[in-house]
């Protein structure tokens, strides 16, 4: 194979503007009404109807003076209206002023002093400003279904644009109903309480108790790890863990703070009692808060990872973080400290710092309109917390969490897609709301369904959130994935190798980057770890395939015989008793889910495979990795060398622009076209920009056949047996024209490949190929890509036996 060569944008500036004149809000005044597609009120003649069903043609006027004045704009919104509008509403995006009027307004009007006074918390410290790179910020505004419901009131959500530094989510209003008229008709700001703990207990009864749900985990019987240990927060010291014992967990970003660890040499004397208590010190505030929340709570013990693992014990350490599916999953609840960047930021509502939430309230038009605390997926989704990969498992395992983040709570539970809300509201808090309307479910889906959920669909999507996760230690990226592998292993069957399910290890071979990517090295030696083969070897975010691919690769075992993975799959001897298999065959049934193919038992309908897979105990283990290696993996497949071999080109401009953000200037993962021996685009590889730019004609690489498969539009299977597909009779080795199909340049679909020289519309037309770099006599990926199936039959690859590093 052979291979050739081939703005930065400006920091947003944000500029203050000068105070406007009279006569400049006068101009903005008829802006409005132009705006709203209505004229000036103070025309002869008002229109027919309104256009815009929040808009009051004909307000109550009220002195500056009086309680409950709105300026020129605001009285003409019917804020009535809009926190209780119909859903049609959250259709329509309307802008009332730029913030500059806010500005000058803030001081008399009622909103505009709302408005005001919670952008001034959000920004702190950091100055206001109305205008960024000389456009004038503006505020848009639309309704959003209360947080937790689409029935009862609304929300009425402000969004800058553009959006002043530090300012980027939307900031909600909603009504609010204070204990007595409070506001004066001026206003009334009111700092959170602490968390509420009765709230907090009430939530873990009603789940406890099974009005969420079951509670399979409560009735297992809790088969911890030797050495398992907690903390007594009566007695301030380790104890060993006793099965009757009920714990809490807690889920912490450690952020590089020096904290007190159980050690082999202080060991002996963190089981005494009181001896947390005299190194309390030493303790970062996150962990005193959870000791102290899960006392008030009721409960005696709790679990921490620094102190209830023995960190400079390599035994105990694996042991336990072998178990961390089934340390989190027993919890009757884990704490998730969602707030700050460190162990030492504490958990607000807990310890002697305010949350960072002040309520204002305003008395407009009848009724009382108050800020709200970010939504679940602002305040949480945005936390430090939520972005490191140790966390993730902590978050997909737990039975129940606590989410505390710096301004409330939130709970949540493995029965339920909805979240419950620190909040006296109880259509807020839970208590008494049924489920989330099936519209709102996707986004709070569970990352691992266990039913009626494609395996690979669901391992798609957690490998997708982990990769994007942050890691300290680069090493850490298996062993913060052990227990979303425990918790994936009944949906395969299979333990996983490096990450990836051995059960479908031909199929996940083909995961492709999301993004910038760059090889896992040890930050000692800056030799790469993990095999090239796995996603673990490499950081940056991935996507698993899940289209349908027929493997066309041969593990080679070490006695030399070659398995297919349905070898693998199969009930041990099926492969060489045809009977056998056609039997076993029979008790499963094929379906579609979304154009995703899979399987089920016919009498398990509620699981799905994507391929038919016996229990591990009756099949053969496999594939394996090279005996006397720690993560070779040898099979047979074709690969393409020699004279017709295809010659890497530059960047692939169309599928470049298609499927990537890379250019010949900005490099991410690169999109390189694979040209035939005649100089025709037969396909594509995605390399990550880090090691495509280091390409050299010097080094050997070769292309490698993984798997037959289709374009993603063509969703049918078409006639027959795909697996009966033999490639020799399909591939035509005659060169053809098709000159009425689309140019190579100007083709939008995914075969990639010039379809006035290859039949695009042939079924199962492309191959999975890997690009590989040999160093020595082993292979390692540089990435994948597609190539049509007749380019590569005239490329005259061979059958060979491949080491793959």
């Amino acid at each position: 194979m052979s291979t050739t060569t081939d703005d930065a944008r400006a920091a947003p500036v944000a500029v203050k503007s000068p105070k406007p004149s009279d006569a400049d809000l006068a101009q903005f005044g008829k802006a409005f009404w132009k705006t709203v597609a209505i004229p000036d009120p103070k025309a002869s003649s008002l229109p027919e109807k309104p256009s815009k069903k929040w808009f009051l043609p004909n307000p109550q006027t009220l002195q500056e003076s009086e309680p409950g004045y709105l300026c020129e704009v605001c009285r003409h919104v019917d804020f009535k209206y809009l926190v209780n509008a119909p859903l049609e509403q959250l259709l329509e995006e309307f802008t009332l002023f730029p913030l500059e009027w806010v500005v000058q307004k803030g001081e008399e009007c009622g909103f505009c002093r709302l408005i005001l006074k919670t952008i001034q918390d959000l920004l702190g410290d950091r100055g206001l400003v109305t205008q960024v790179e000389g456009k004038d910020v503006t505020c848009e505004f639309r309704t959003l279904p209360m947080e937790a419901d689409f029935t009862g009131r609304g929300d009425i959500c402000l969004l800058l644009q553009p959006s002043p530094g530090g300012i980027d989510a939307g900031i909600m209003f909603s009504e609010f109903t204070p204990r007595g008229d409070t506001t004066g008709g001026r206003g009334i700001s009111v700092q959170c309480p602490g968390i509420d703990v009765e709230l907090v207990k009430k939530w873990c009864h009603h789940c406890l108790t099974g009005r969420c749900g079951s509670n399979p985990t409560l009735a297992q019987e809790k088969n911890m790890p030797k050495g398992f240990r907690l903390i007594d927060v009566q007695n301030n010291c380790i104890v060993d863990f006793e099965p009757d014992y009920h714990y809490v967990a807690l889920s912490y970003v450690w952020g590089g703070v020096a904290t007190l660890q159980n050690k082999k040499a202080i060991r002996k004397e963190l089981t005494e009692a009181g001896a947390l208590t005299r190194r309390s010190y030493r303790l970062p505030n996150t962990i005193k808060d959870a000791i102290k929340l899960t006392e008030t709570l009721g409960e005696r013990y709790l679990w921490v990872d620094s102190l209830c693992i023995v960190q400079d014990d390599d035994e105990d350490k694996a042991l336990q973080i072998a178990a961390m599916d089934r340390i989190y999953s027993f919890a009757i609840l884990t704490i998730a400290a969602a707030s700050g960047a460190s162990a030492d930021s504490g958990l607000p509502g807990m310890s002697a710092g305010p949350r960072d939430f002040q309520r204002h309230v305003e008395k407009v038009q009848g009724i009382y309109l108050s800020n709200r605390p970010k939504w679940f997926s602002m305040a949480i989704g945005a936390s430090t917390w939520n972005s490191r990969a140790w966390t993730l498992q902590e978050k997909v395992v737990s039975a129940r969490i606590l989410y505390v983040g710096a301004q409330r709570c939130f709970f949540t539970c493995q029965h339920r897609p909805d979240e419950f809300l620190e909040s006296e509201d109880p259509a807020e808090n839970g208590l008494e709301r049924t489920h989330r309307p099936k519209r709102f479910k996707e986004s709070n889906v569970n990352l691992i369904p266990t039913l009626r959920s494609v395996n690979i669909v669901a391992y798609r999507r957690i490998v997708e959130t982990y990769t994007s996760r942050q890691l300290s230690f680069p090493s850490d990226i298996l062993n913060a994935f052990k227990a979303i592998e425990a918790r994936l292993h009944p949906l395969f069957r299979s333990d996983f190798v490096f990450g990836l399910p051995r059960s479908e290890l031909d199929s996940q071979l083909l995961w492709q980057p999301a993004g910038p990517l760059k090889r896992r090295r040890d930050p000692t030696t800056n030799l790469p770890i993990f095999p090239s083969w796995s996603w673990a070897g490499w950081v940056g975010e991935v996507r698993c395939p899940t289209n349908e691919t027929l493997s066309r690769i041969e593990w080679v075992e070490a006695d030399g015989k070659r398995r297919s993975g349905n070898d693998y799959r199969y009930p041990a001897g099926a492969d060489a008793d045809v009977i056998k298999r056609l039997a076993y065959r029979a008790g499963w049934r094929g379906a579609l889910a979304r154009g995703v193919p899979y399987y089920t038992e016919r009498n398990k309908p509620e699981s799905y495979f994507s391929h038919p897979t016996a229990p591990e105990d009756e099949r053969r283990p496999g594939p394996n990795v090279k005996p006397g290696t720690d993560h070779h993996l040898i099979f047979e497949a074709e690969m393409e060398e020699g004279t017709e071999a295809f010659h890497i080109g530059g960047h692939y401009k169309t599928w470049a622009l298609h499927r990537n953000e890379c250019t010949e200037d900005t490099h991410t993962v690169c999109p390189l076209v694979l040209r035939d021996a005649d100089g025709h685009v037969a396909g594509y590889v995605l390399v990550p920009a880090e090691l495509a730019l280091q390409m050299s004609p010097a080094n050997r690489y070769n292309l490698i056949n993984i798997a037959r498969t289709k374009k993603s539009e063509q969703e049918g299977r078409g006639e027959g047996n795909p697996d009966l597909l033999v490639d020799a009779e399909d591939a035509t080795m005659e060169k053809e024209s098709f000159p009425d199909r689309p140019d190579v340049d100007k083709a939008n679909d995914s075969s990639a490949c010039d379809q006035r020289r290859f039949d695009a519309e042939k079924p199962w037309c492309l191959y999975n190929v890997m690009l590989v770099e040999w160093i020595g006599e082993v292979a390692y990926r540089l990435g994948v890509g597609t190539v049509h199936i007749d380019a590569w039959a005239r490329a005259k690859p061979r059958r060979t036996v491949i080491t793959l590093g």
